[in-house]
């Protein structure tokens, strides 16, 4: 999944929950700047910031790491 994906997700999830970006940035301890960067697949959060947010939209984050052949 690529930013611009992640961004689509959380801001669908937002608007699900019936938040603004104001309210996602207040109730997730960020800027409303971060918020919106996310959401445009501009953004390029630290994984904190990112685990605080999707926290607050009752998301959580799932890696896959594998092992490439080389």
């Amino acid at each position: 999944m690529d930013k611009v994906e992640i961004g689509q997700l959380l801001a669908k999830r937002r608007v699900e929950l019936s938040l603004k970006q104001e309210d996602l940035a207040e109730l997730a301890n960020v800027t409303t700047k971060t918020i919106y960067q996310l959401e445009s697949g501009k953004g390029n959060p630290a994984f904190s910031t990112l685990e605080k947010i999707l926290t607050v939209l009752g998301l959580d984050i799932s890696i896959s790491i594998k092992k490439t052949s080389v």
